[in-house]
């Protein structure tokens, strides 16, 4: 079968649509033990920046001593030896959804951990969970997740006096323009094949 120049193009936008949305993984093992913010992280093409108002690192790279945070994971206090910090992170790209796992420093009642989503500066959600100590651990731990925006920012916050974060996983949000060029590329393609349907029942009637 010869496929058409305009039916190769779809074929690409197709699959860079279904690429885009494919969620990307920071998990900080790549990093070494020590490292602080400000650092930036880069994979498959997305970068994320890591950074906090405390100087000089707020957040440090750390081996887990948690349950379903393993690895490395990235916590408070750093260098700065400061609680109760925000940890921000900037994407390099739109995402439209991003979920995380993360454990509180609490020793009584686990404290909430929220992630708030911006759009450059403009705050366009926000999602919340409280974690759980799991069997045989200390902390707890849990999952909070963020979808239906789009956003390039990321504030992460607690009351815990400390928090780690560890498997950030970052949805790309696809391209507006060359998604909305294959919606449009698919309804011509299909137009032809409406047109030739409808002559031929009323040719058959």
């Amino acid at each position: 079968m010869i496929l058409t120049k305009s039916t190769r193009f779809l074929i690409v936008a197709a699959a860079f649509c279904s690429v885009a949305t494919a969620s990307d993984v920071f998990n900080f093992d790549s990093d070494s033990l020590g490292t602080s913010t400000t650092f930036t992280d880069t994979v498959n093409g997305l970068s994320a920046t890591f950074s906090s108002t405390a100087d000089p690192g707020g957040f440090v790279v750390y081996g887990s001593i948690f349950d379903a945070l393993t690895g490395n994971v990235l916590g408070d206090p750093g260098p700065a030896s400061t609680n109760g910090v925000d940890l921000s992170i900037a994407l390099s790209n739109n995402l439209s959804a991003i979920a995380l796992n993360f454990a509180t420093a609490d020793f009584g009642a686990a404290s909430p951990l929220t992630i708030t989503a911006y759009e450059n500066t403009t705050e366009v959600g926000s999602a919340t969970a409280t974690g759980t100590v799991p069997g045989g651990f200390t902390f707890p731990e849990g999952e909070v997740a963020l979808s239906g925006k789009t956003f390039n920012n990321i504030v992460v916050s607690s009351s815990a006096p400390d928090f780690a974060v560890d498997d950030i996983s970052a949805t790309v949000a696809p391209e507006p323009a060359v998604c909305g060029l294959l919606g449009l590329g698919l309804l011509a393609l299909g137009s032809p094949a409406v047109y030739r349907k409808s002559r031929r029942a009323a040719t058959a009637k």
